[in-house]
């Protein structure tokens, strides 16, 4: 009877499982980039083992690297991981900071507290060579058609050409530099094979953002890249920056290099940053084409009619008119007055305040939408018509 209860109530043990060997799953997700002479590392390091159970103890994360003409991937760093976004930075050793530029293959490993893995992570791909030289005297200053940055011009090598990365970040009222929100430094899904192009290598906050810009309280970043050129151009416009807004600038020489299928970027050492404050003080350009005619189609009216060419400031408010009396002699008499209260807004004036019989002198002037106003344009004087 005890016998029949026990077959009717235990459970099976079933076969037993192997002790679990503790092995941190191999990374997939390792991306690098080179700044300098170093070279930055992110991946995410696993938080479970090859058996899918959390790991036990402590996790060591071995960087390797391996330079041609060695299939060997020498072990360069060691340094401690936990669970979650990781991030490493090797400097490059010199021997691999001199031309020509070679290809650098990089892995890391996790080992357990025993020093034992599963396995390396995928690899990613560095170009060894020179670096180009920081950009020194770096300034900004505001105009009308932007930000103005320059930089001490220095030689380009026709066999190492560089371009100038500009990297534009918003100053609040305070101050303080509105810095974006931290993007996940590495991706959650593994690339099917490692990224050839060094754009896709990167992490994700440093791609460029792209116009329309956001609001200036939106903490954004901005990239521009110079053209390519023969010759260092020593200077460039922010023609995206606003007017009212303060911005805070650095910028870097970029090389690319293309190595066994791979197109790669060797970056400069990052410039001391500036600040410049798009405050507007710039007039608009001076009206031109000003014309007068007598108008009036009564006996009664003595208008005289103004018309000038268009200005296409962007920032146009309007046109202030100003108008001189003519004495006999043909010299102009006391000063210039201004006809209108308010902007007028088109190329256009009609001035219904002229006395019959007499000769004025007209200007006018562009306004913005600060308040600058421009110079004056060229005179031109009309007799309004007697009755």
């Amino acid at each position: 009877m005890l016998f029949t209860a026990c077959i009717a109530g235990c459970a099976s043990p079933g076969q037993p499982r192997p002790p679990s060997l503790n092995l941190p799953e191999p990374v997939k997700d390792l991306t690098a980039e080179r700044t300098d002479n170093e070279v930055r590392f992110y991946w995410t390091t696993p938080e479970k083992t090859t058996d899918r159970i959390v790991v036990k103890g402590m996790m060591t994360a071995r960087l390797c690297r391996i330079a041609a003409p060695s299939a060997t991937c020498t072990p360069t760093k060691n340094i401690s991981a936990s669970p979650g976004p990781t991030e490493a930075v090797d400097t490059i050793p010199p021997d691999l900071t001199t031309e020509p530029a070679t290809l650098l293959t990089y892995r890391v490993e996790i080992l357990n507290a025993k020093g034992h893995s599963a396995g390396p992570s995928n690899e990613v791909f560095i170009a060894s060579g020179s670096a180009p030289p920081p950009l020194t005297n770096f300034r900004a200053a505001p105009t009308r058609a932007g930000a103005m940055l320059e930089w001490q011009p220095q030689p380009i090598s026709a066999a190492r050409p560089a371009q100038i990365e500009l990297d534009r970040l918003s100053v609040d009222a305070s101050g303080a530099v509105i810095q974006p929100p931290k993007l996940p430094k590495t991706s959650a899904k593994p690339a099917p094979k490692p990224a050839s192009k060094s754009r896709q290598s990167r992490p994700a906050q440093s791609s460029p953002q792209k116009s329309p810009l956001a609001p200036p309280s939106t903490a954004v970043e901005v990239k521009l890249l110079t053209p390519a050129a023969p010759t260092d151009p020593g200077g460039t416009i922010d023609h995206t920056a606003q007017m009212g807004e303060t911005y805070h600038y650095t910028a870097q020489r970029v090389r690319i290099v293309s190595l066994a299928g791979h197109t790669l970027e060797i970056r400069g050492a990052i410039s001391s940053p500036v600040t410049v404050v798009m405050r507007n003080t710039f007039p608009p350009h001076a009206p031109s084409g000003l014309e007068a005619i007598p108008g009036g189609t009564t006996p009664t009216e003595h208008s005289i009619d103004l018309s000038w060419a268009p200005n296409f400031d962007p920032d146009l408010a309007g046109y202030n008119v100003y108008r001189q009396d003519i004495d006999s002699n043909g010299v102009a008499a006391g000063t210039a007055a201004r006809l209108n209260q308010t902007p007028v807004v088109g190329p256009a004036y009609r001035d219904q305040t002229a006395v019959a019989g007499r000769r004025y002198a007209y200007r006018v002037t562009a306004v913005d939408t600060a308040g600058n106003e421009s110079a004056p344009s060229a005179d031109v004087q009309e007799t309004a018509r007697e009755q």
